[in-house]
């Protein structure tokens, strides 16, 4: 009878808050709905084609160095810096952020885009999150080169990407609802 009782209270104490293993208990219950009822029905009743947490600091505006990697970079590149400033995402995406992406033809995703591409790179194999510096179109195939903006120059993954590894372009971000996932790997890099 008594661990009856006994697991009765755990459970009133586990519901109420009241404890570290609630505010768990809570995270978890979240994270369920979040991954398995939230998100499957966003990609299903809406445009939305994908959202990935950015984890990287690589498309983070951060003073004096932006100056250099990114707006340096463009004008030494010969981009016309009144055009850059309109470009989406002007002052980068900070980390911990959600990328909201959407699937949109090869034609609409021009130099200035942030896309989301995935690329299995010499044991790289991971969501990417960089604004486009390049597009060329061969035989009705579109190839873009991407840079981080923070980055202060394109890495060697990021030449040709085929349309076909793009998940979709950037039109949203949401702040903050991405650190779970930046915390989980920020853990498997110290492992």
């Amino acid at each position: 009878m008594k661990n009856k009782s006994e697991n009765k209270e755990f459970i009133v104490k586990l519901l109420k808050g009241n404890s570290p293993y609630s505010i768990l208990f809570y995270i978890v219950i979240f994270y369920v709905v979040f991954v398995y009822i939230a998100l499957p029905s966003v990609y299903a009743f809406t445009p939305v084609s994908y959202i990935s947490a950015v984890v990287s600091g690589s498309m983070v505006h951060q003073e004096p160095q932006i100056n250099s990697t990114y707006y340096g970079w463009l004008e030494s590149h010969g981009f016309n810096m009144s055009q850059v400033k309109k470009w989406p995402f002007s002052n980068g995406i900070n980390i911990g952020s959600l990328a909201v992406a959407y699937k949109v033809p090869p034609d609409q995703i021009t130099v200035g885009s942030v896309i989301i591409y995935h690329i299995n790179y010499e044991g790289l194999n991971e969501d990417i999150i960089h604004r486009v510096v390049n597009e060329t179109e061969i035989n009705g195939t579109y190839y873009y080169t991407t840079k981080g903006d923070a980055n202060p120059f394109s890495l060697p993954f990021e030449y040709n990407i085929p349309y076909s590894h793009v998940v979709g372009k950037v039109e949203y971000v949401v702040p903050y609802l991405g650190y779970p996932k930046y915390l989980i790997y920020s853990l498997s890099q110290l492992l």
